[in-house]
């Protein structure tokens, strides 16, 4: 399962964030805590189509990612 780290800010306030865990399945991925994923059922095709489009994900707004764990 892959593990991103994404960027964006929160769309009601703008506040930014940096490198915030999202895990591509709906569980925690082995070797992590579920205290340190942000958002989970995310895909990289999915996080690729939010930032093209700059529509929210929930409350929030994507800008940028990387994968972090493969």
């Amino acid at each position: 399962m892959k593990v991103f780290a994404i960027d964006g800010y929160y769309v009601d306030d703008r506040t930014e964030f940096q490198g915030h865990a999202v895990a591509e399945l709906d569980h925690t991925p082995e070797g992590w805590d579920d205290i340190n994923i942000f958002y989970y059922c995310l895909s990289e095709s999915d996080i690729q189509r939010a930032i093209s489009s700059g529509e929210p994900v929930d409350d929030f707004i994507i800008t940028d990612y990387t994968i972090i764990e493969q």
